[in-house]
């Protein structure tokens, strides 16, 4: 039972710990106030107004208990005492009390998973009988071979998860070190012995319990012994004495798990109340954030965070950026933890375990942007922050020492003697100071920073004043926002209080190193004010466009957004009104505009206005002759009226069918920007006024399309009908009326909608008749099982009289994705040159930069080309996918196609030579000169290609068609090229048309990333670096992406006849797109005609025994 009832202001509030700040301590580096060379309880005291100054207002102590001090007190000799080196018990209670006193909880450890071999639990056990209570109180086998399928967790120093004991004739188990036998929860008396040792501490005052080692509890046969059910039976049985007769005190669960694992260390998590741990730390989000600075990328932290389940009421995540241990990098993928360890610990000292043993700001190379990056991260995600001792100064570490020895140094207080933690002499203290000139206490100390207003210890000062302001902090809901520029992380936290009152906090922040742009969508808060909370300046209102930020490198920001009597004094508020179109005045339903005189309206003035502002309009370059609606039927409810509607466009010699709904929106529910601005129409009905617009911009109507799917809805028509269909991936899916609806884009060729986070949306804007192939590649790949494509889910067709189906929407499993591989690349290619002019080759060299990262995502893109080829060329007795050998007559028809092709090409560089370099103008020239051998060679090369594999491709691959899914490559938009047939989109080819593709996407990144730069710094230097850091990705990311292709299609069954067929074959197809590209810039964008032109150097090289 708790002795007595402590201060009030520490039983007020039993959910104290959401609000908490921890500073974890270790006793014996902290301050030394005998001289002894050991931190002690003594020099706790005499430092705990630092930490209050500080902000925080929980301190956590590392193991101070005796010890042989093998683990660094984590072993355990006496869990009732205080080490002779720390002080004494009388110590321990007044630091207790005095911390209370300054309004800080005490918490420390709770290391109940295993003890010392010197504990006189150990000692009694081993010299008892077999089978007897004492001998029990730990795990013995007569075997070494028991429990075989438990990893070991320290590979660094141990063999076997067994060790043999001599005096008790068994082996004993052990999770971590040897000399740390686990004690075995088996035995009830274990139970009863740990319960009367937390109540011990408890009774003291201690706060909270943090749980060492928690998973690894309990030993079962069979399993990995982790997390195993009887596990949180003891968990549950803890925490009903803390309920019982400790109601403000705390369990936090140390419990390196993924995040669905620990959440069973939560206890019930279904309701308001967990039942087990009252916290627990979030061991995968904090590599992450690492790695989204490494990589310049949000995703890491944002796909951690979409994966962590949601928690108990009364429970709450604790999150930290570094601590006492190794960051420790187990709960990552192999291809992750490679990468960590090879940017942060390139020098394999720094590496332990599954870790990397370094504090924060050595990390990240004493940067302090970086570091103040992290922290903003750290103070502002869902959880409780901690911080580690000396990191808010910015300590080094010391990898030269053993162990985890390097981040538990003295703590630096000044310039003084042994940086003023100890006047002992330096060979007795406990682990030796820092002294480095970079990090040393000569360079950061408490006393120096303290009074430099600038310093990062004033810094962390302010950002914990600001942050303990706001309760939407620790106790607020996340909502992730979306900005098309994934270098910004941006995330609200949203909080309402007993007495109603609600907080709104935007997080912004920059994980690149350079200056950034975010368009954020903020429309749900239009009206509100961004209030910068560290300087108190206020922004612009937020008003239904995206909302205009810039960042400076690694910067952030923290807004509340406030009330609108908070809005900036030079704001002019813009006039409000509604667009100015023409009004249609309707009597009662929608499909009154198919009825004279609307339907002349619609289609002579606001559909010729409307179509060619639109991207998705194939014929904007045209005058309209004619726009004829097609079809009208209604879809959706009474209240939000939509007519699925298809148009018929004439302009010139251009004539298409394209899709567009009609969607009323009336004037008082217009809440965010896409509906007006892809509005075409005014409407009146009565005294209502609205908006007749796109419907898809509508939730409302994304919501009915998936609903329709679900029912498998059939419309009659008078085009035919509409069927909705969907798979049975779909059902397991459990969307609904209220699932999440966001936008991609209305405004491509096709428009795309992410519903319930799970599920793409696309709507088809031209229609065509036949079978489309995104729908029909989707469904073939997805029934064949390959794993790396978007699944199909769902569609809308129309068959129409003569039975033939339209495709008009196609829904797919949506991919958590970093982008597409376009842009990401580019990305990359950025950071690689950033790195080029920054540190130069010889040291970057030492780092898994960024141009091995994209050649070994080039190979993983290779591989699954591969793959996908490999299930395309397999036998079936579906004969639009099988397989054939290319005849004679097909490589004909290849070569003169490609011959006409190159001819165009030709003629297009001939009419802009003028306007190109000289030394492009020379090679245009080369090229004319030598027409007739190029187009001999064209065909020899066609003639070769005889007997390959001709199969279903994806047709128009390249970059931007692929997206990156946690660092791997998946394939999307398999509608082939916009601008072909369906038949030809449908028509079988060689699989080296998908590869020349790639291959030339290729070309185009490392164009583009040598032209983009040369508006930001001119000098040769630069140039130079640019143009090396293309060649070496070109090289590179060519060669791993041929290497991955081929090692995964060694089964492709080719006949050629010639012997160079596979490489004339690949030539060939490579020659056509780049002729195709010539012909694309000559006509759209002459100023690129320079990068498809380099394509064709090769052709200059030709000899006459190759024709």
């Amino acid at each position: 039972m708790a002795k007595k009832p402590r201060h009030a202001a520490f039983i007020n509030d039993p959910l104290w710990y959401k609000d908490a700040v921890i500073y974890q301590v270790h006793v014996k580096s902290f301050f030394d106030s005998n001289n002894d060379g050991i931190g002690d309880f003594p020099g706790l005291i005499a430092k705990l107004d630092y930490i209050a100054e500080l902000g925080v207002n929980t301190v956590w102590l590392l193991p101070f208990y005796p010890s042989p001090r093998r683990d660094d007190g984590y072993d355990i000799a006496d869990y009732r005492g205080v080490h002779a080196d720390y002080g004494t018990m009388a110590d321990a209670k007044k630091f207790i009390a005095e911390a209370h006193d300054r309004g800080l909880r005490v918490i420390t450890e709770l290391v109940i998973n295993h003890t010392s071999d010197q504990h006189p639990w150990f000692q009694k056990a081993r010299a008892a009988k077999r089978g007897s209570k004492a001998r029990d109180f730990y795990v013995w086998s007569d075997s070494d071979q028991k429990y075989d399928g438990t990893r070991i967790i320290f590979l660094d120093t141990e063999k076997s998860n067994w060790t043999w004991d001599p005096v008790a004739g068994q082996y004993f188990w052990h999770r971590f070190y040897a000399h740390q036998p686990d004690l075995n929860f088996d035995n009830p008396h274990v139970m009863d012995a740990v319960l009367q040792v937390m109540r011990y501490w408890l009774d003291m005052g201690i706060d909270g319990l943090r749980l060492d080692a928690i998973p690894y509890l309990i030993e079962r046969d069979g399993t990995n012994n982790e997390n195993l059910p009887e596990t949180h039976k003891l968990l549950k049985r803890i925490r009903a004495e803390i309920d019982a007769n400790y109601p403000d005190r705390m369990l936090l669960a140390e419990a390196n798990q993924w995040p669905e694992d620990t959440q069973l260390y939560f206890g019930d998590t279904k309701g308001n109340d967990g039942d087990e741990c009252h916290m627990a730390f979030h061991f995968p989000l904090m590599p992450r954030m690492y790695m989204a600075v490494a990589q310049e990328d949000r995703f890491p932290i944002t796909d951690i965070l979409r994966q962590t389940p949601e928690i108990p009421a009364n429970c709450q995540w604790a999150i930290f950026l570094r601590n006492h241990d190794e960051l420790t990098l187990e709960m990552v993928t192999d291809r992750e933890r490679d990468y960590l360890w090879n940017y942060y610990a390139a020098d394999r000292r720094a590496r332990i375990n599954l870790g990397i043993r370094r504090r924060l700001a050595p990390l990240v190379q004493r940067d302090r942007r970086r570091v103040e990056l992290l922290n903003s991260m750290l103070l502002s995600m869902p959880g409780t922050p901690t911080l580690y001792y000396g990191d808010e100064i910015g300590m080094g570490d010391n990898i030269y020492l053993g162990d985890r020895d390097g981040v538990r140094t003295p703590m630096q207080w000044s310039i003084d003697r042994n940086g003023g933690f100890s006047r002992a002499d330096p060979a007795s203290l406990v682990l030796p100071p820092i002294m480095d000139p970079l990090y040393g206490y000569q360079s950061v100390n408490v006393e120096t920073q303290n009074n430099d207003p600038h310093s990062l210890l004033n810094w962390n000062r302010r950002m914990l004043t600001v942050r303990k302001q706001q309760k939407a902090f620790g106790r607020g809901t996340l909502k992730m926002l979306s900005p098309t520029n994934r270098r910004i992380l941006a995330y609200t936290r949203e909080y309402t209080g007993p007495d109603g009152k609600t907080e709104i906090i935007l997080c912004v922040a920059n994980v690149s190193s350079a200056a950034q742009a975010a368009e954020l969508e903020l429309s749900p808060f239009a009206g509100m004010v961004p209030v910068e909370m560290l300087g108190g300046s206020a922004f612009p209102p937020v008003g239904q466009l995206p909302y205009l930020l810039t960042l400076p490198p690694y910067g952030f920001y923290w807004f509340l957004l406030a009330a609108e009597n908070q809005m900036p004094s030079w704001h002019v508020e813009p006039v409000k009104s509604m667009p100015d179109f023409p009004t249609l005045v309707l009597k009662k339903r929608l499909e009154e505009l198919l009825d004279e005189p609307l339907r002349s309206t619609m289609e002579k003035t606001s559909l010729t206005l409307y179509l060619p502002k639109r991207r998705w309009f194939a014929g904007k370059d045209k005058a309209i002759d004619q726009v004829s609606i097609i079809y009208a039927v209604r879809f959706g409810d009474a209240q939000h009226p939509v007519l699925l509607s298809e148009i018929e466009v004439t302009a010139g010699d251009h004539q298409g069918r394209y899709q567009l709904p009609f969607g009323l929106l009336a004037e008082d529910d217009i809440s965010s920007a896409l509906p007006q601005q892809l509005a075409l129409a005014r409407v009146r009905r009565g005294r209502q006024v609205g908006l007749i617009t796109d419907a898809f911009t509508l939730e409302t109507f994304i919501r009915a399309v998936i609903q329709g799917m679900q029912a498998r809805t059939v419309l009659p028509c008078s085009e035919g009908e509409l069927r909705f269909e969907h798979t049975t991936a779909m059902d397991s899916l459990g969307l609904h009326n209220e699932s999440e609806v966001r936008y991609l884009s209305a405004e491509q060729s096709n428009s795309s909608v992410v519903v319930g986070g799970s599920l793409v949306l696309k709507m088809i804007r031209r229609v065509s008749a036949g079978t489309h192939p995104e729908l029909e590649m989707g469904a073939y790949l997805t029934a064949a099982g390959f794993g790396y494509i978007s699944p199909l889910l769902g569609s809308v067709v129309r068959i129409d009289k003569q039975g033939q189906s339209n495709l008009l929407m196609i829904a797919q499993g949506y991919l958590s994705n970093q982008g597409d591989a376009w842009e990401w690349t580019q990305n990359n290619l950025e950071r690689a040159v950033r790195d080029e002019l920054s540190y130069g080759r010889s040291e970057q060299e030492q780092h898994y930069n960024a141009l091995l990262e994209l050649s070994d995502f080039a190979a993983l893109l290779g591989q699954r080309l591969g793959e996908m080829h490999q299930i395309l060329a397999a036998p079936t007795d579906n004969p639009d996918f099988a397989a054939e050998p290319t005849g004679v007559k097909d490589s004909q028809q290849l070569g003169s196609s490609v011959v006409a092709q190159l001819e165009r090409a030709l003629q297009l560089l001939e009419q802009h030579a003028v306007s190109l370099e000289p030394v492009d103008q020379a090679l245009v020239t080369e090229l004319l000169s030598k027409r007739k051998q190029v187009m001999a060679y064209i065909q020899a090369l066609a003639k070769r290609s005889v007997g390959g594999l001709r199969l279903r491709v994806h047709g128009d691959l390249h970059l931007g068609q692929v997206l990156v899914v946690k660092g791997d490559a998946y394939l999307i938009d398999f509608e082939g090229e916009p601008a072909r047939s369906l038949t030809e989109r449908r028509a079988k080819y060689s699989p080296f048309k998908d590869v020349s593709g790639v291959l030339r996407s290729f070309d185009y990144a490392a164009a583009m990333a040598v032209r983009n730069a040369r508006s930001v710094d001119t000098s040769a230097e630069a140039a130079t670096a640019r143009e090396r850091v293309a060649q070496t990705y070109l090289t590179q990311a060519r060669q791993a992406f041929l290497d991955g292709y081929r090692r995964a299609t060694t089964d492709l069954a080719h006949g050629w006849k010639d012997a160079k067929g596979e490489s004339a074959t690949l030539e060939l197809f490579t020659l056509e797109k780049t002729a195709y590209e010539v012909v694309y810039e000559a006509e759209h964008r002459p100023s690129w005609l320079a990068v498809p032109l380099q394509g064709l150097r090769g052709l200059l090289t030709l000899s006459d025994g190759e024709l």
